[in-house]
């Protein structure tokens, strides 16, 4: 799996600049209210590709740098405002400059087992590049959403042959994917009821009315449409949540619309989705679950949708402690960054080295009192992380005790 290794921040808000370090597995974020977790999430969601709108508007000079399947690269983003040329509403009056528009410059470097193979920039409207010692610059017509495919656009625009498709799969297969930052409360469950997928008969194509939909409804297209009204799927997440709650199986169900009247060119639209949960002699509809039972379905849902990196803000609001093993249990072997203010979550972290703790922890700060950034965002230091790992070998103290008797939590 794709991880996120690295994170540099040389100006983002009134965050003070600094560069952070991850663990290949569970990292958690760690500090009092308004110190950023929430923001730092929000950050790590947009630079992975998958935009916080909150950020949007936001000005940004950040790297993060990915240990990939097939390439390791590290990619800079920088977001500035640009002056542009207003006409004036009167006759006689001078033009004037505004800022406006925010122009964001990608650059990347890709890397094979130590050697950079190649090197690229996307601009609004132009993509320079170079590999095998050839640069190239190709011009856009249109602004993609994607750096990487703007990236992608350009090679395929540039002589094709195995060295360029090689690459290109490299460069996809190294890609995090990651559904975002799931909220502290229910939004990403109230996005995903309000569904709607429409789907053309013959060629099996979909339009989804949101993004970053839990891999396993990709999959439950590939059949044929049943007939009908309404139709029934066993989805995989939805499945293991429901042995999680106590329930022996579940089903997504849709109401069916059928748009073209054409057997071969069927239209068919699925909306109004309802989750049920089953057991001898009960059948409870989603809307029916209590909040830590929604909380727990929401995160399977988007755990689902993220294929190698999962973000949660306060994950454990609202589980049962068994709960909270079973999520960690559903994140496997895919990267997570978690914030939590229960001290549950990280009496669960476990730890083979002081490098590990280093690694694993991000210490949220605000600086009260002084002038400059205001927040401040660390991993332990050495210091911490070996007196920290000291006493957890004890086995003594709670992982939670253990940090509040540090002063790192």
């Amino acid at each position: 799996m794709n991880k996120l290794t690295k994170l540099s921040i040389k100006k983002f808000r009134n965050v003070a600049p600094t560069t952070l370090e991850f663990r290949p597995g569970l990292n958690v974020l760690l500090g009092k209210n308004a110190a950023g977790k929430t923001t730092l999430l929000r950050l790590l969601s947009t630079v992975v590709g998958t935009p916080d709108k909150a950020l949007r508007d936001d000005l940004l000079d950040v790297s993060y740098r990915v240990s990939g399947t097939s390439l390791d690269f590290e990619h800079t983003i920088t977001r500035t405002r640009v002056d542009e040329l207003v006409l004036p509403t009167e006759p006689g009056r001078p033009m004037r400059a505004e800022f406006s528009n925010l122009q964001q410059t990608d650059s990347f470097v890709f890397e094979k087992d130590g050697l950079v193979v190649a090197k690229a920039k996307v601009l609004p409207n132009k993509v320079t590049f170079e590999r095998a010692g050839q640069q190239s610059s190709v011009e856009l017509r249109f602004m993609l959403r994607s750096p990487f495919a703007s990236f992608f656009l350009a090679l395929l625009s540039t002589k094709q042959d195995s060295a360029t498709h090689e690459l290109m799969e490299e460069i996809n297969s190294s890609r995090i994917g990651s559904a975002g930052r799931m909220d502290e409360s229910l939004d990403r469950l109230d996005a995903l009821i309000d569904l709607e997928v429409t789907r053309e008969g013959s060629s099996k194509s979909s339009t989804w009315n949101i993004e970053n939909v839990p891999r396993s409804m990709y999959e439950m297209l590939s059949d044929s449409m049943p007939e009908g009204t309404s139709a029934t799927f066993s989805l995989e997440f939805l499945e293991r949540a429901a042995r999680v709650l106590g329930y022996e199986s579940a089903s997504a169900r849709f109401d069916v619309e059928r748009l073209s009247p054409e057997p071969s060119q069927q239209i068919v639209r699925l909306s109004n989705l309802r989750f049920f949960f089953k057991r001898p002699g009960e059948e409870v509809s989603h809307d029916l679950l209590s909040y830590g039972q929604k909380r727990l379905l929401s995160f399977f849902a988007h755990a689902d949708a993220s294929q190698d990196m999962i973000v949660a803000d306060e994950l454990v609001n609202g589980l049962h402690h068994e709960w909270i093993s079973a999520c960690l249990n559903e994140i496997g072997d895919r990267q997570a960054f978690l914030t939590s203010q229960n001290p549950l979550l990280l009496d669960f972290l476990r730890f083979d080295s002081a490098e590990e703790v280093r690694r694993t922890f991000i210490l949220c700060e605000r600086a009260s009192g002084k002038p400059g950034p205001q927040l401040i965002w660390r991993n332990p230091t050495e210091e911490e992380a070996e007196s920290f790992f000291s006493a957890y070998q004890t086995g003594i103290q709670r992982v939670s005790d253990i940090l509040l008797t540090k002063g790192l939590w």
